[in-house]
């Protein structure tokens, strides 16, 4: 909306554009309730328009006014939303820490329950400098039983305990105190029920802002700037008695998040599976608070419920959590509203797998401090899926270093992003000295370390006739060899596959100054492809290969209408691992002149059973 104003002893031409001054806002109709639905039949007319309903954002996240909104949010969910209690009532965490008495003259401990009992979950960001912070040890645990003294602990924790007492939740879950952090052993048993710790919990505080712990998440919100919001009330007539007419006047050049505006917390890789499988989280990143849960999103300035924004400002990944965990209807759907037409003709396992992609997607672009976290930060979420998705003789389909045995032929089709001039690319972590005969298999996304993507699911998305894929290869032999034996979705310090597929000797050519690769067959046709260390420099003395993954084709009433688009990796020998191949790339051949042609890497060539590592 945008105001004009002229002095007011000139003449009144509603349809004059000479303005001396012009600017504009948002105006939104005031909420009479902190949870508030939006549209309905009591948005406010105005002007032939309707507005976007809001809260007037409270000027501090720590006052008594923001605890109070914060609890009217937990509780009205508490009440109503059947969808988002916790699956297991029986499940309790290992260790907790009280949070002592509300008025503080009792100080936390840590304790190991005995019988369920309600509690919160902090999701933050540890930051890099984690000196002197305090943490867990096999050293300090008895003391911690005892005792933890408020003034000692992180600031980021001192607050969520702060939320936790004025919300009466007595009891917090926190990692850096949960969970011993100098036993190898034990931490990597607890952090294999970090799925249902999160998922279980009663509510997840989620640190947005600030990027450390060391930081305060608790103070004044920038939303709640009196400078930024102006609460008038015109005089409307003929409203019914208990409308309200209080309007908020925003500034204009105000944006609502977007894709490429992620929070700190949405830049670390453990924080997506934090994010996902709570049911609840209280949300605060230094503007405002939000609330999100399996049945809605709430936030005090209003963006977040429609019609405020486009819905594809930002993908609603929160809400997988619905598919993954719950079939009851109260609860919003999600894949629907996030993909369209991606999922409109797709089987529920169809939804989960790309889901999963989708995913994977999305955590290949966050931070690590570890190297090989990169598929222990990943695995309560497979947990999830591997429990929703149908089983096949009996048995769960297998998960293996972040792709399933299921999809394995799409699974491997991944490809390296290539990074914008101006991006900051992730960082992949420090490699552990007890770590370093760990060994990610070469054909794992999470062995890169890079921002990676799926691009065969255009084909989905676009094609007129739906893709089948056809010329799969064959699954031979598994192996992989898991960090924690017992949990099927553990990281894998180690593994190869055997496939059985069209198998050509190429020719490698690669131009680093453009960025660009070729292979070259036999037969002289030459193929770009996609590089996972696009600095790779072609060593005539190396051999390379194409190994044929699946080849996508549309059919209509049995006639061969769209395609054929075949995917393909590329290989080189193994240094480490006699007879075995190293995966160094991808490719694509599509039929752009539509003779239906197969791809000529691989004519006449003869299957061959290949072993990856």
């Amino acid at each position: 909306m945008t105001l004009g104003i002229r002095p007011p002893s000139e003449p009144r031409d509603p349809f004059s554009n000479e303005l001396q001054h012009s600017f504009s806002f948002h105006l939104l109709q005031l909420s009479t309730s902190a949870v508030y639905e939006s549209p309905d039949s009591r948005t406010l007319g105005f002007a032939g328009w309707n507005l976007s309903q809001s809260l007037e954002v409270n000027e501090d996240s720590g006052s008594s006014a923001a605890f109070n909104r914060a609890r009217q949010w937990l509780s009205h969910c508490v009440q109503h939303d059947q969808a988002c209690k916790p699956p297991d009532t029986e499940f309790m965490p290992r260790r907790l820490v009280n949070v002592g008495s509300w008025e503080g003259s009792r100080e936390p401990f840590l304790f190991e329950p005995t019988t369920p009992v309600p509690y919160a979950c902090l999701s933050y960001c540890w930051g890099i400098d984690i000196d002197r912070v305090m943490k867990t040890t096999t050293d300090n645990i008895h003391s911690h039983y005892q005792r933890l003294e408020l003034a000692t602990l992180p600031a980021a924790i001192q607050d969520a305990i702060v939320v936790c007492r004025a919300l009466k939740i007595s009891n917090l879950w926190v990692d850096s105190l949960c969970i011993i952090q100098d036993d190898k052993v034990a931490w990597l048993h607890d952090a294999s029920t970090m799925h249902d710790v999160y998922r279980n919990s009663h509510l997840t505080i989620a640190v947005m802002e600030p990027n450390s712990c060391k930081l305060r998440f608790l103070g004044k919100q920038q939303f709640g700037d009196p400078s930024w919001q102006r609460l008038f009330c015109p005089t409307l007539p003929d409203l019914p008695e208990d409308t309200s007419t209080e309007l908020l006047m925003r500034p204009g050049e105000f944006k609502p998040r977007s894709n490429t505006e992620r929070s700190s917390l949405d830049k670390r890789g453990w924080c997506l599976q934090e994010s996902l499988l709570p049911n609840r989280r209280l949300c605060y990143d230094g503007k405002e608070m939000i609330w999100e849960c399996l049945c809605r999103q709430v936030c005090e300035c209003g963006h977040v419920v429609e019609p405020q924004i486009p819905y594809d400002t930002s993908k609603d990944y929160g809400k997988l959590g619905t598919t993954l965990k719950t079939h009851l209807p109260e609860a919003e759907p999600p894949f629907d509203r996030m993909n369209g037409f991606l999922f409109r003709h797709c089987s529920p396992p169809m939804i989960l797998y790309f889901g999963w992609r989708d995913l994977v997607t999305d955590y290949s672009h966050r931070s690590l401090s570890k190297r090989y976290d990169a598929l222990r930060a990943i695995s309560a979420l497979a947990k999830m899926v591997q429990i929703r998705l149908p089983e096949k003789d009996g048995s769960p389909d297998e998960y293996v270093a972040g792709l399933w045995k299921g999809e394995l032929h799409f699974d491997l089709s991944w490809e390296v992003k290539p990074v914008d001039a101006h991006d900051v690319p992730p960082s992949t972590g420090l490699e552990d000295d007890n770590e370093t005969s760990y060994r990610i298999p070469s054909w794992s996304w999470a062995s890169v370390g890079k921002p990676i993507t799926y691009s065969f699911t255009e084909a989905f998305r676009i094609w007129k006739y739906e893709p089948e894929a056809i010329d799969r290869c064959q699954i031979k032999v598994i192996d992989c060899k898991r960090e924690v034996p017992e949990d099927p979705t553990s990281a894998v310090i180690g593994g190869s596959l055997v496939l059985q597929g069209a198998f050509a000797p190429v020719q490698l050519v690669s131009d680093n100054e453009r960025k660009v690769a070729y292979v070259q067959s036999t037969g002289a046709q030459t193929l770009p492809i996609s590089l996972d260390s696009p600095a790779l420099v072609a060593n005539g003395d190396d051999q390379y290969y194409c190994f044929r993954l699946f080849t996508l084709v549309g059919y209509n009433y049995g006639r061969f209408r769209m395609g054929p688009e075949t995917r393909f990796l590329v290989l080189k020998r193994s240094t480490y691992k006699e007879g075995a191949f190293e995966r160094i790339g991808v490719g694509v051949w599509d039929d752009n002149f539509g003779e239906k042609k197969p791809c000529p890497l691989f004519v006449d060539v003869e299957p061959a059973a290949v072993e990856m590592v």
